[in-house]
């Protein structure tokens, strides 16, 4: 019998695993071994992306890894940490060079320092209102629950260029939102194959079987 394929999942840094819970069963349905690299042990760390890395290399070898939002930036060391194609799941795109901060328009990066309390940015699901994010639906509410308050350093972190495993691998990027419609634009002007769902942010948990058949069917994620 040949061995499933492994699919890793990385969450936002500002989110937890709890993102992929409704996804989960349906990438074990199309035959795929799954792990989930949970980030919150590291963000205490002094080095976060440093930590990741080593938390990532500990799960094992992966074929694809997938990457949601702000955990974008991070899967160039991911990827050289445990191999594979990578997928960009309405994320961010890599900024070697720069922190997250920095990575920012001015206006986002002020508006970052301002609403960090004590040196550390208040949870995700409160920097918007909440019909923003249809809290009133229970799926949603269960996927936010217990969300991090990331200390300052994350967010001014510089990152690191990637390494050689990077240039090798397969990159695709995922839409789920008309918010990175700019992103994956950018994502095709550089070569990579882009897939677009009309949905929204947080697709993973509102249509997980659509998101499932983007990821498994694609050619980074596919036999």
């Amino acid at each position: 019998m040949v061995a499933p394929k492994t699919m890793l999942l990385v969450h936002s840094p500002l989110l937890t695993p709890a993102t992929w819970e409704a996804l989960l069963p349906h990438l074990e349905a199309a035959g795929w071994r799954v792990v989930l690299l949970d980030l919150r042990p590291s963000i205490e760390a002094p080095s976060f992306h440093a930590a990741v890395c080593a938390a990532a290399a500990a799960t094992g070898t992966a074929h694809v890894v997938v990457g949601h939002s702000r955990a974008g930036p991070y899967l160039p060391g991911i990827v050289e940490a445990v191999g594979g194609d990578v997928v960009f799941l309405d994320a961010r795109l890599p900024h070697p060079g720069t922190s997250w901060l920095g990575s920012l328009p001015p206006e986002r990066a002020r508006w970052l320092r301002e609403v960090a309390v004590s040196g550390r940015l208040p949870r995700w699901d409160t920097w918007f209102p909440a019909d923003d994010l249809l809290l009133t639906d229970p799926a949603r509410r269960r996927a936010l629950r217990d969300l991090p308050e990331l200390p300052w350093s994350v967010v001014s972190e510089v990152l690191p260029a990637p390494g050689r495993r990077w240039d090798a691998a397969g990159h695709t990027y995922v839409q789920l939102s008309a918010a990175y419609q700019a992103t994956a634009d950018e994502a095709a002007q550089r070569g990579w194959r882009v897939h677009r769902l009309d949905a929204d942010h947080l697709a993973m948990v509102t249509r997980p079987a659509a998101v499932a058949q983007l990821l498994t069917g694609s050619p980074a994620g596919g036999s």
